[in-house]
């Protein structure tokens, strides 16, 4: 699954999480179990970008050092 993909279904399951959250705080029950997927939803789609951004900056940091040692 790429992660464009992996992101639009983890956001799209934190929206469906949210509506639940929202009814049951409306309703007076507890919401834990929802609320602990959330953030473990929230942990993944920001280890989605961090590892996008790891990637990108190192590619980019070898670039570099390859480049000043040609010049």
């Amino acid at each position: 699954m790429s992660k464009f993909i992996l992101e639009k279904k983890i956001q799209t399951e934190l929206k469906r999480i949210n509506q639940v959250i929202d009814q049951k705080i409306i309703e007076g029950v507890s919401y834990r179990r929802e609320a602990l997927r959330h953030r473990f939803l929230l942990n993944r789609l920001s280890d989605l970008h961090r590892l996008a951004r790891f990637h990108s900056n190192w590619f980019q940091r070898s670039v570099n050092v390859v480049a000043t040692f040609l010049l």
